[in-house]
């Protein structure tokens, strides 16, 4: 009968999130390892490579994050929901300023060039659900789908809201609450301007 493991997957990603925490993108599988109290040969076990490790970490972290923009599927009113969805960037990255960071430690376009063995498709879909849920929310809008408009809002609910959180993520400075206001008011004002 085979031992159980004494680590899961997710105490390994949760030590590598630690390890990002501490050390941003330069962290590495020692630091995990001594983190958790693993031996590396566990951490390889599992994760075939310090790259398939973190981006592990970086998939498992933006699921998490999609959720609540997954849950503005629930709104009647699509420029409400299209507004939580932009506002739920800076609420979501201060409640989870580590996530947050390793949110950043990819970029899905990069990733498809060369992704970890055996993660490609995840990698690939990872944010379809969330771009059709907001096409979806824009044609609610604006009555129509387009193409011209779903990149006015993913211009509105995606870039501009991460574009104002990305220096306080980077730097690691406190979010200040009334960014939740500015990330609104920038997607409101992007969005109404195909209203007019």
């Amino acid at each position: 009968m085979a031992r159980p493991a004494k680590f899961t997957a997710d105490d390994l990603l949760d030590g590598a999130l630690r390890a990002v925490a501490a050390h941003g993108a330069s962290a590495t599988v020692a630091q995990v390892a001594q983190d958790v109290g693993a031996p590396i040969g566990s951490i390889y076990h599992r994760f075939p490579s310090r790259e398939h490790l973190f981006v592990a970490l970086w998939l498992r972290s933006i699921r998490a994050f999609h959720v609540g923009l997954l849950a503005t599927r629930e709104l009647d009113d699509p420029r409400d929901a299209l507004l939580a969805q932009a506002v739920h960037i800076p609420r979501w990255c201060r409640e989870h300023p580590d996530v947050a960071v390793a949110m950043t430690l990819y970029r899905q376009r990069e990733l498809l060039a060369a992704p970890p063995a055996g993660l490609e498709e995840e990698v690939r879909t990872l944010n379809d659900d969330v771009w059709a849920l907001g096409r979806a929310q824009a044609a609610g809008f604006y009555g129509r789908r387009d193409e011209h408009l779903e990149q006015v809002m993913a211009l509105a609910v995606r870039q501009c809201p991460y574009g104002l959180m990305r220096p306080f993520i980077g730097s690691r400075m406190p979010m200040p609450p009334w960014l939740d206001d500015a990330c609104v008011a920038a997607a409101a004002a992007i969005l109404d301007l195909e209203q007019r």
